[in-house]
């Protein structure tokens, strides 16, 4: 089973979370295992109703979760201490971050401030991998400007620098490194799509 810690990971991937799921990451407890047990403290207690509080005062951001009506419309705009006591609230994990970051004294959850897990989260999306080529591209580019070995008359040599990188790889990793021997490859399709996203005034120049 994994452990908490590892756990925070999948947490990173969400903008907002749920008022008792905060209290239980903030106590290093995990939420699960809270609501299974009923389990509480005074320093939970404590915990939660600062939370309440700062939602009160309009320092936290949240999102009201709604009620469906009878007729399928979603219903918002119940009272505060409505959707805290029915759980029908996400606070917004940014303003969260800053709420903590304001506080009087040192206190840091690992939830919102592990600065070891990884802060950029993927979208999913078709743009978010053409960037991503993009991007490998242009590092091509600039690298065949720094070094003719890696140019291929006026462009980047895919291969000299796929080799390059997979020497590199192993040296840094060892022998057994997976996925580098073929990165050639990943670098030409980053170059062609390079090419068809550059503006026609730049491809003509």
């Amino acid at each position: 089973m994994p452990s908490q810690t590892s756990c925070l990971r999948y947490w990173d991937l969400s903008s907002q979370i749920r008022l008792a799921d905060a209290i239980a990451l903030w106590c290093n407890v995990d939420p699960a295992q809270l609501a299974s047990l009923g389990f509480d403290t005074q320093c939970m207690s404590a915990k939660r109703a600062a939370l309440v509080t700062a939602l009160r005062e309009g320092r936290l951001e949240y999102e009201d979760l709604g009620i469906v009506t009878a007729r399928g419309q979603v219903f918002k705009g119940a009272p505060l201490d409505e959707l805290v006591a029915k759980d029908r609230l996400l606070i917004d994990k940014a303003s969260l971050r800053r709420w903590f970051e304001q506080l009087p004294f040192e206190d840091r959850p690992a939830f919102l401030f592990d600065e070891a897990r990884q802060a950029v989260l993927p979208d999913g999306s078709d743009a978010a991998e053409t960037n991503s080529l993009k991007a490998i591209a242009i590092m091509a580019h600039l690298l065949a400007a720094s070094a003719g070995k890696y140019r291929a008359g006026e462009r980047p040599n895919a291969e000299a620098i796929g080799q390059a990188v997979n020497d590199a790889a192993k040296q840094f990793f060892g022998d057994d490194v997976r996925g580098y021997a073929s990165f050639h490859k990943k670098l030409g399709a980053a170059l062609r799509t390079f090419n068809q996203e550059l503006p026609q005034r730049l491809r003509d120049s």
